[in-house]
């Protein structure tokens, strides 16, 4: 007579009381139950047939896959039995959170289809590590009885299997990429472009690289002409957001590396609009360097390309031109940039790169930010740089309110720094205190380098001459060096 469900439970549960690894319980089961291997993981996750097919279908990555079909692949390869895609068993590995291989008998994986073993075997070949999302653990919760998890730490564990589910497609698929990993790849873009700006560095950071990984991967094997022109863009693009998350964690040497690879990426994909981000991206961060020259010599590099056919994206060059150029003492042509980027504005049309949304768009109240940035460094433009920034600051809230992809807590603090700036150098230091207070609040991991940076720059203004022995003006300072000592960077590098 075979184990009830009751019986399977408590072995299971006496197994893990004796610190077992999964792979260890599932074995046992085996042995014990006299069912296959995929049947074993099934019952160690306590799941249905049904449920796992409804799981199978929320985690997405492989091939359809129902109750059914289910049944008769736990079967093979005995009587009755039918054999799995090798895709279906990669995106099962990764519900289970285990290998391809761990979930077939020898006999099973012998008596597959050739193509089918070699695609199964060529992943088993691969780093174990690609199979993880990197700064993830999957071993925690292979230990731990599912129905004890908490529902954040289901959601990451779902989180985890379709991140592995998509490597291995990307893997499986070989030499002969399909059109699912393509349009995978570009959702996985779509939706870390869109979520970047709005969350800390660190909640996207391990998906961004793998994003990359996977790309590069498909990159290395066969694809139509079509297929290789989109995957050189994708990949161009999470090269270009992996630049910025460099430039965030204040590391530019490695933010430059990036965006070199995302401008031949770029080349190679043969698309102006990411051309023009990845020049505009490349000026932002010599800017926030220093390294004004090489700001401006990237911004005139791509100044051609800023016609309406571009997008947002030449809004975004000629604002940023427009900033570097204030800041090295050429207010005139600062002004003049803004100028042009306001007439551009109602000029263009959305390119294909605008509709990612997040990183790619440069929305209006970005535009804003920037022109607030402008004003700030020109004497006499005090007046205009507080009124640009209230304005950016307006609409930066009315696009979190309404929990808009256009909103950036980083862009936010700028417009509130460089509000307190121009507060601080007309002397108005309760309206500056006011002004950065909200920023000084903001939690470890959103203190990326250009806020860090916007902060410092209201210190310096508070160490001038007209504030010297004024108390107030002393205690805003130590709040400032206060929060600029523990940058987002700090959480990565370990300080």
């Amino acid at each position: 007579m075979g184990w009830t469900k009751r019986q399977i439970a408590q072995l299971r549960d006496r197994m893990r009381q004796q610190g077992r690894t999964d792979d260890e319980i599932t074995d046992e089961l085996r042995v014990r139950c006299g069912i296959s291997p995929l049947t074993a993981y099934r019952q160690l996750r306590g799941w249905s047939q049904v449920e796992v097919a409804v799981r199978y279908r929320a985690q997405g990555g492989g091939p359809s896959l129902d109750q059914a079909s289910l049944s008769r692949f736990e079967l093979w390869p005995q009587e009755g039995g039918r054999p799995p895609q090798a895709a279906q068993i990669i995106a099962l590995a990764a519900l289970y959170a285990t290998s391809p291989r761990r979930l077939l008998c020898p006999d099973g994986l012998d008596k597959l289809d050739r193509h089918e073993r070699e695609v199964l075997l060529r992943i088993q070949a691969v780093d174990k590590s690609l199979a993880t999302p990197p700064g993830t653990q999957p071993s925690k919760f292979e230990s731990l009885p599912t129905t004890n998890l908490t529902f954040a730490t289901q959601e990451r564990q779902v989180a985890m299997a379709a991140q592995r589910a998509f490597r291995f497609a990307s893997i499986a698929e070989g030499n002969n990429v399909g059109p699912e990993t393509i349009q995978q790849l570009f959702e996985e873009v779509q939706r870390i472009s869109s979520l970047y700006p709005r969350v800390p560095l660190h909640q996207v950071l391990g998906d961004l690289i793998e994003a990359q990984n996977v790309s590069f991967v498909i990159l290395e094997g066969r694809q139509r002409p079509t297929q290789t022109r989109d995957l050189y863009l994708l990949s161009g693009i999470l090269s270009l957001m992996l630049a910025k998350a460099s430039h965030d964690l204040n590391d530019p040497q490695s933010a430059m590396k990036q965006a070199r690879t995302a401008y031949i990426c770029a080349d190679n994909a043969e698309h102006d609009g990411l051309r023009l981000r990845v020049r505009t991206q490349q000026s932002l961060m010599a800017y926030w360097a220093g390294w004004t020259s090489e700001a401006i010599r990237y911004a005139d590099l791509a100044r051609d390309l800023a016609t309406p056919r571009t997008g947002s994206a030449g809004v975004w060059l000629l604002a940023q031109s427009a900033r570097t150029a204030s800041a090295v003492g050429e207010g005139e042509k600062a002004i003049a940039d803004l100028r042009s980027a306001r007439e551009l504005r109602e000029q263009i049309e959305p390119d294909d790169l605008d509709s990612f949304g997040g990183l790619m768009r440069f929305a209006p109240c970005r535009q804003q930010y920037y022109a607030a940035e402008t004003l700030i460094w020109i004497p006499g433009q005090e007046s205009e740089a507080e009124a640009a920034s209230l304005k950016a600051i307006q609409t930066y809230e009315e696009a979190s309110s309404s929990e808009s992809d256009d909103w950036a807590f980083g862009d936010e603090a700028g417009s509130r720094t460089d509000l307190a700036f121009a507060r601080a150098a007309r002397g108005e230091l309760e309206g500056a205190e006011e002004a950065i207070s909200p920023v000084l609040e903001l939690p470890v991991e959103q203190r990326v380098a250009g806020v860090v940076a916007s902060a410092m720059r209201v210190h310096g203004v508070l160490r001038s001459a007209q504030y010297a022995g004024n108390r107030r003006a002393g205690q805003v300072r130590q709040a400032i060096e206060s929060y600029s000592r523990t940058p987002a960077a700090s959480i990565t590098s370990g300080r």
